[in-house]
């Protein structure tokens, strides 16, 4: 339906934003704590509440987007928010507040123009959120590579502008809508199987969610390597749905996380075991992602909200100091096995529930 140029122009304008975004986030928490004043532990508190409205709030802003029909404008709306928080350093814990905000809005806009386009492949949804984890690695870094507050204020308002051209591109040339939905799910509507594949896709995104954050290998201790590791996440996610949609979204996940599960047996005394441990279990992310917007397609942005809420719940007790539970060697290991299992049985029915829709010649929105 959309021509390559069109994809080329939508997903490469977000993928580049995305990082420019969640370095910025990075680089504000490098420097709010001073500004604002804050002890250890205030600022470890404005970590985790921004941490909640960044990733929970992306549900209920997904579905109010979906209505609005407004994508790229709902994303450079967070653009300029991100770039408000830079103004109140001072405020400590509502700069977090209002970066949250900004950073949730900018992704779910983006989330669905690029589901949009995506016409139920996982390969451009990987392509988009592979950049962020890149951003979010090169802010941490802010002071050994001279980001400053400036400078990421200027790359958010550039963002913004570039957005409402997205915006005013997508609607005009490649006429790109959101289709028509309500304001919220009707449970009645869903099938008991497809309630099942939410349930297993949600769940491995949990585990993802926890075990992701808690990572820690021996051998991952300077800048350069960090860098390496990062790289290694953002390949996994960027190829994951283009090797899922050529060989088999339950087949590349399954033998991808089975995988990885092996190799986690060996990463923490291994880094070339670590690394490829680390891009496999990544691979999962695009696929569970778009076969959750194919199950919602009039609420592309509700089922991406639905993913980040699921990995903020995973990420939940890392981040209330169980981090080294979840980074211990049987955990990490036993988990992934586990969400092998979840995502084999989730996909095994997704297939069945998307076959049986199509057979019936009903209107998807209407039966999933």
């Amino acid at each position: 339906m959309w021509n390559a140029r069109c994809k080329v122009v939508i997903v490469g304008s977000y993928s580049l934003m995305h990082a420019v975004v969640d370095m910025s986030c990075a680089v504000l928490f490098s420097t709010v704590a001073v500004k604002a004043g804050l002890t250890p532990v205030q600022a470890a508190i404005g970590i985790v509440v921004y941490d909640i409205v960044a990733f929970a709030l992306q549900l209920p802003f997904g579905a109010i987007a979906d209505r609005w029909n407004k994508n790229a404008l709902v994303s450079a709306i967070g653009c300029i928010l991100i770039a408000l928080a830079f103004g109140i350093q001072g405020t400590g814990i509502a700069a977090c507040v209002v970066a949250g905000l900004g950073n949730a809005l900018f992704h779910v806009g983006g989330g669905i123009d690029v589901l949009n386009i995506s016409e139920g492949k996982a390969s451009l949804p990987g392509v988009y959120v592979a950049t962020g984890a890149m951003g979010l690695y090169l802010g941490t870094k802010a002071e050994y590579l001279s980001l400053t507050r400036g400078m990421m204020v200027i790359a958010l308002i550039a963002s913004a502008g570039l957005l409402v051209w997205v915006y005013r591109k997508a609607k005009r040339d490649y006429k790109i809508i959101n289709a028509p939905c309500t304001l919220w799910f009707h449970p009645e509507r869903v099938s008991t199987g497809a309630f099942v594949v939410v349930g297993c896709l949600l769940l491995t995104i949990c585990v993802r969610g926890g075990l992701g954050l808690a990572m820690n290998f021996p051998w991952n201790n300077s800048f350069g390597i960090g860098l390496i590791s990062v790289s290694a996440v953002v390949l996994g996610k960027a190829i994951g749905g283009i090797v899922g949609d050529r060989f088999g979204w339950l087949r590349t996940s399954v033998t991808s996380l089975g995988a990885s599960a092996v190799l986690f047996f060996f990463a923490y005394d291994s880094m070339v075991c670590g690394l490829l441990a680390l891009v496999l279990f990544n691979m999962t992310m695009p696929i569970t992602l778009t076969a959750l917007a194919n199950l919602f397609p009039n609420r592309k942005g509700a089922a991406f909200g639905a993913t980040t809420f699921a990995l903020v719940g995973g990420a939940l007790p890392v981040l209330f100091g169980y981090r080294d539970v979840f980074s211990a060697r049987p955990v990490l290991i036993a988990a992934t096995a586990a969400s092998a299992l979840f995502l084999w049985l989730g996909l095994t029915i997704y297939k069945m529930e998307m076959q049986t829709v199509g057979s019936s010649g009903e209107d998807e929105g209407e039966m999933l």
